[in-house]
């Protein structure tokens, strides 16, 4: 970066106000609801005594998935490979099964920890921890990325260090989520949210007043290919970035991981006060996510054409496409005091939700999975349990920030985030299908799937880096730069400095490392539903096992030997009276009649899990 760019690439005193007051308000809400919760129990640490309302928690399931990372790669997105990421939002046709499928079911389950359904399912600790143990992995690797994001942006633009600003957006998320549970999540989220669409739409605002108008913006977009109906790529191919079917498919795919299998979104339907809510926090996910995404794309389109005869990457101006974003604020708008100020708030404050949600789900695992196992832990007093699920809240914050300063090389921001968050949450998903709608398989195909299915994932996306593989830019220019701006150096782009791995050039087996990122939880999600099912059979399905029909979704219950159409499950009244106990005591009901079936027809029960498993 030249000197004279750098120079006035400064933050003014309003900018640190306003940056400033948003760190302070998420600090004060977490205090606030830390000082009225500070005797209650775990179940107030992490449901939120099941009291909250749709409002809030959709925005925070929002901001807990759009965060630093989107508002940084969407518009560079945009920028450098055109708006076709949009077609994501297709994907979106899949609230109404999640809201009316999968909210119901695990409503009425009435526990903390999603992964404790697995043990009840397959009456396995082993299932329910390796579940565990991967969650944890996923929201490690995410929160790395998250962190990293808004870190390398405020480099971009101030004189603060990275490694300052990593410490920074994690220790805060980190103590107002330990200090105040759920509540204080879930009421941030919604401040953040707020923060977060205001700093979005006042870049967007302001740089479509300063190109000229919308009109010109869009024009120029399509003309070099930013936009447009030529920019749909509709091959079929696994091995292209993005087609217009793979991103369709795979935000389906990722929406339905992300909201069906996922402790950070279950433990929000655990909060909401009466299922209408739950299923209204899930719906206003659409016009969320359109708003949001749309919004980002245009930023995206307005920063083409400022630099279209100046592209500041090509130009040296900055390290990273991740960068362009940051680095338009404070070279075209940091002339008004306070918009440098607010987009850094914004881009916090999608950082500060997410890893917030993390730390907390994390800490609720690990205590409901791992440690209330234990002797020792369970018979501790409630107060001093709860104290101890905060203090692991504080560690899962310290090793994000420790991985964090890894992030850097893992790829662009958005690619890697989606890529690592993906590749785990799809064999997850399959996991979770099996239990709920297959009532033959078991404990071992559930764990051996999960763990083949990651591990592979994994592998490709790790493999993909390791290789080289770099999405392939569009072209930009610098014949506009002043010559102020370019010297020896920067006249050559990175990218003709570097020549990125493509697909195409790569032989196999080489080349089928280079699997677009956006389908590893297709491939995870696929091979674990296969191993899952295959292992399940080799292994004897359900062994003759009982299986409480409460356990497996009711469009499958009819499959059960001794289903009975008169089992019962938690009321409202119950569900809200009652805390989350482990699976012997497990508050959801079958009635005595359909129990007493259970045990008398256990032969019958063998018999035809014998002929279920002969037919599969």
């Amino acid at each position: 970066m030249s000197e004279e760019v750098a120079a006035r690439m400064t933050f003014s005193p309003l900018d640190y106000a306003v940056f400033s007051v948003m760190l302070l308000l998420s600090l004060l809400v977490g205090l606030y609801f830390a000082v009225r919760s500070r005797h209650k129990a775990n179940e107030e640490f992490l449901v939120g005594n099941r009291s909250l309302t749709c409002f809030p928690v959709s925005m925070s399931l929002v901001v807990t998935y759009i965060s630093a990372i989107a508002i940084q790669g969407t518009p560079a997105e945009a920028y450098y490979h055109s708006i076709q990421y949009t077609c994501g939002n297709v994907g979106l046709i899949g609230v109404p099964i999640i809201a009316y499928v999968f909210v119901p079911f695990y409503y009425e389950l009435n526990i903390v920890s999603i992964n404790q359904y697995l043990e009840m399912r397959y009456d396995s600790l082993a299932a329910r921890r390796v579940a565990s143990a991967l969650f944890i992995i996923q929201i490690l690797l995410n929160q790395a990325v998250v962190i990293y994001a808004p870190a390398l942006a405020l480099a971009a633009v101030t004189t603060f260090p990275i490694w300052l600003s990593i410490v920074s957006v994690g220790s805060i998320a980190s103590v107002y989520t330990a200090f105040g549970g759920m509540k204080a999540v879930v009421w941030t989220d919604a401040l953040q949210f707020m923060v977060l669409l205001g700093g979005i739409v006042g870049v967007l605002v302001k740089g479509v007043i300063e190109v000229g108008g919308m009109g010109r913006v869009w024009d120029i977009a399509v003309q070099h290919n930013r936009a447009g109906p030529q920019i749909l790529n509709w091959e079929v191919s696994v091995f292209e970035r993005h087609t217009v079917w793979g991103l369709g498919w795979a935000g389906l795919l990722n929406l339905l991981s992300t909201y069906t299998c996922s402790q950070t979104a279950f433990q929000r339907y655990s909060s909401m006060k009466n299922l209408r809510h739950a299923y209204m926090s899930v719906f206003l996910l659409v016009p969320y996510y359109i708003l949001l995404s749309i919004l980002m794309l245009l930023v995206g389109l307005v920063l083409f054409a400022t630099y279209v005869d100046c592209d500041p990457l090509a130009a040296g101006l900055i390290d990273s496409k991740d960068q362009i974003l940051p680095f338009y604020v404070m070279d075209r708008l940091s002339g008004t005091p306070g918009i440098a100020g607010l987009f850094v708030a914004c881009l916090f404050s999608g950082a500060l939700s997410t890893i917030s949600s993390g730390v907390n789900s994390q800490a609720a695992v690990t205590w409901e999975d791992w440690l209330s196992q234990t002797h020792y832990c369970s018979s501790l007093s409630k107060g001093t349990q709860a104290f101890l699920t905060k203090l692991i809240a504080l560690g899962y914050g310290g090793v994000a920030v420790g991985l964090a300063f890894i992030a850097g090389s893992m790829g662009g921001v958005l690619q890697a985030a989606v890529a690592v968050t993906f590749a785990v949450a799809g064999p997850l998903m399959a996991a979770f299908i099996m239990a709920i709608f297959m009532p033959f398989t078991n404990a071992k195909g559930s764990c051996v799937a999960m763990i083949l299915g990651t591990v592979l994932s994994l592998g490709f996306y790790f493999g993909s880096v390791s290789i080289g593989l770099t999405p392939e830019l569009l072209p930009t220019s610098i014949q506009g730069c002043p010559t102020t701006h370019l010297n020896l150096t920067t006249t050559i782009t990175p990218v003709d400095l570097s020549p990125a791995v493509r697909a195409s050039d790569l032989d196999y087996p080489k080349k089928l490392l280079a699997l677009s990122y956006t389908l590893l939880g297709t491939l995870g999600f696929t091979v674990a539903l296969i191993i899952g099912i295959i292992v399940s059979i080799m292994t004897g399905c359900s062994g003759g096992r009982p299986i409480k029909p409460h356990l497996v979704h009711k469009w499958v219950r009819w499959t059960l030997p001794t289903y009975s159409t008169t089992t019962t499950t938690t009321s409202s009244k119950q569900r809200h009276s009652s805390t989350s106990k482990p699976y012997n005591n497990t508050t959801s009901t079958i009635s005595s009649s359909s129990s007493s079936k259970l045990v008398s027809n256990n032969t019958q029960l063998n018999k035809k899990t014998g002929e279920i498993c002969t037919r599969f």
